[in-house]
């Protein structure tokens, strides 16, 4: 008997991915916990396993084609057992299927078009079903199908929608000119739109900036590679803010309501800047690590989200955040806070300047400078000055760190 597979949710948050690749094509036989597609959620990018097993008739999603989880996405059959190929969109579990409105036969003399903009399309934010033929129609002429009405209002959207929109005049943007590229948001993009909003508008930040001296930050850098270890800049500031915030509470802290929740664990995350947008791994429990353990942590992360393949666990449950633009030669800049946490540091290029010695004498020396952001909601200035000043001697003396 024909059955249905349904995208499984694989996070906590997740409500809808991106089919990025099929691993099966009908004919196909798929054993349950094999995997079947790669896809694309809004954190990173994840295998998906069948849920049961049988012989692939049909897959109900195309690749690049946003898909709700619970939405059929392939049709399993048992062996022997023939399948009938029909145009059938794709439905949540939990939702009944609506059925396709009938097309009546035209008459002969076909009444005058509608107008495209006097149909109404589906209100902003609603779910849109349609059919894969009339989604790839769509597609193929640079359509959004949202905006496309369907023939009874509230039904499905299916390919003679499509033709009418675009007959009606419905396939040109208004005010959009030729030299313009329409990109769809991905899921990781709306994601990070929505918490950098979300930040803007909930949180009073504050920045507070300081330059460091670099000198024995290298020094221990250069230290590791003598000895054949890489440690990167970001993994030794990570297990230098992990032991500052040990010592500053305050700012391993989220709000609540009207609480404030002091985190017991310490969970360093570090932006990483990737092909399909900005990733952040976290490492759990930084300040129980060795630095030597909180670089391979890192390391390893970094190079999962370079590839996609980050996992959600991994980048999840951070207290605190950093983000390095010095090599791209950003000297100084005020980043935005990642919810929930209470402060995100910004971390600039290192400069060389002369700066004066014990005897008031100029040195030549290495600098970058620290802007500690911080939800003023959650913690003052003084505090949060305290903390950084910390941050400060632990990269101008990293002995401390013992």
């Amino acid at each position: 008997m024909a059955r249905k597979m349904a995208l499984p949710k694989i996070g906590v948050n997740m409500t809808e991915a991106v089919i990025a690749k099929w691993l099966v094509k009908p004919g196909d036989t798929v054993n349950e916990g094999d995997p079947i597609i790669e896809a694309e959620t809004d954190k990173s990018t994840q295998e998906i396993y069948a849920t049961e097993g049988g012989i692939v008739a049909k897959l109900l999603a195309d690749e690049g084609e946003t898909v709700e989880c619970y939405t059929d996405i392939m049709v399993l059959i048992d062996e022997g057992e023939e399948y009938k190929e029909e145009e059938e969109a794709p439905v949540k579990a939990e939702e009944p299927k609506a059925e396709e409105p009938k097309v009546q036969a035209a008459p002969p003399a076909a009444p005058a078009p509608v107008p495209a903009q006097a149909a109404a399309p589906a209100p902003a934010g609603a779910r849109v079903r349609v059919s894969p033929l009339a989604k790839k129609i769509a597609r193929e002429n640079g359509i959004d199908f949202h905006i496309v009405p369907p023939a009874v209002p509230g039904g499905r959207i299916v390919k003679n929608d499509v033709l009418n929109f675009l007959a009606n005049g419905g396939g040109a943007a208004p005010g959009a000119g030729e030299n313009l590229d329409v990109i769809p948001m991905s899921p990781m993009r709306k994601i990070i739109a929505a918490r950098m909003t979300q930040s803007t508008l909930e949180k009073p930040c504050v920045g507070l900036v300081t330059t460091a001296d670099a000198t024995a930050l290298l020094a221990l850098r250069k230290k590791y590679k003598e000895k054949g270890i890489k440690v990167s800049m970001d993994a030794i500031l990570a297990k230098m803010a992990a032991k500052a915030l040990t010592i500053h509470r305050n700012i391993n802290t989220v709000l609540e309501g009207n609480d404030l929740l002091v985190k017991r664990d310490v969970n360093v995350g570090v932006a990483v800047d990737t092909e399909k947008g900005l990733m952040v791994p976290v490492v759990k429990n930084a300040d129980q690590k060795s630095l030597l353990e909180v670089s391979e942590n890192l390391s390893a992360m970094v190079e999962d989200a370079q590839a996609s393949r980050l996992s959600a666990d991994n980048m999840g449950g951070g207290t605190f955040t950093i983000t390095n633009l010095g090599m791209f030669g950003v000297e100084e800049f005020g980043p935005i806070i990642n919810p929930p946490e209470c402060c995100i540091l910004g971390v600039g290029a290192l400069k060389k300047e002369f700066v004066p010695d014990e005897n008031e004498k100029p040195k030549l020396t290495t600098t970058f400078k620290m802007n500690l952001v911080f939800d003023h909601r959650i913690v003052d200035g003084a505090p949060a000055a305290r903390f950084l000043k910390t941050l400060k001697e632990f990269v101008e003396m990293p002995e401390l760190l013992i």
